[in-house]
């Protein structure tokens, strides 16, 4: 390894220490090399480095931080089957939006083999399955990282959707109350819902039935918004 490969590659380590995130263009501007250069980097030091949909990370980035990972292992059956009730409304050559959280991770894996799909996101738990199957395409939405929920929040004047086209939303929620509607903690998570939402011909919420009545400070739906809400019974009426 040459010296100067020694230098990018740590100054590449202080960037990350400072915003979690760079986009390949901006680390190869900040470090004075082509792409291409910055790629090679990449490629011969996976196990420091990591590329997902356009963003360079520090390979342990991709863990989940601790409260996502607790929350990961609570109701972990129920958000598989609810998630395996999904699977007939996935369409070959879709573009589907995949939400943040632990339970469609779940959704992610549980795509049959071969069915081509485009996959848009914001989590980095959701890419980093994503990218497991080759059958998957991803585009990873970016901005400011958030390790609480190990996902982006956009940046102010982001427009990530405008030019997207959008099939199908696969969302995620923290509570689903009859009067108050559907909730999140996260506001910049709800943002990214109410924008998908909008893009989007067919909205469908996949939660697990302990979520039912559960009430947090970000509402971005109200449950007529949905197409259908799917639980590990079934759909929810």
């Amino acid at each position: 390894m040459t010296r100067g490969q020694v230098d990018r590659l740590d100054r590449l380590q202080q960037l990350l220490g400072q915003q979690k995130s760079l986009r390949l263009r901006e680390a190869a501007e900040l470090l004075g090399v082509s792409e291409m250069t910055i790629r090679r980097d990449l490629a011969d030091h996976a196990d420091r480095f990591t590329y997902l949909g356009g963003h360079i990370l520090e390979a342990e980035v991709e863990r989940l931080p601790y409260g996502l990972a607790e929350a990961a292992r609570k109701n972990e059956v129920a958000k598989r089957a609810a998630c395996a009730q999904c699977m007939p409304l996935l369409r070959g050559g879709e573009t589907i939006f995949v939400d943040c959280g632990t339970t469609l991770v779940h959704l992610v894996d549980a795509v049959p083999p071969g069915l081509k799909l485009t996959v848009v996101c914001y989590a980095l738990n959701v890419a980093e399955r994503v990218v497991r199957n080759t059958s998957l395409s991803l585009i990873l939405l970016g901005g400011k990282y958030q390790s609480a929920s190990a996902s982006f929040a956009a940046l102010p004047g982001e427009s990530s959707f405008q030019h997207l086209a959008i099939n199908a939303c696969f969302l995620s929620a923290a509570g689903l109350d009859d009067a108050l509607g559907a909730s999140c903690v996260g506001f910049h998570e709800a943002a990214w819902k109410i924008a998908a939402m909008k893009k989007s011909s067919r909205n469908y919420l996949v939660i697990d039935r302990s979520k039912l009545g559960q009430v947090h400070p970000a509402v971005f739906a109200q449950r007529d918004d949905f197409t259908t809400v799917i639980t590990e019974t079934g759909t929810y009426r």
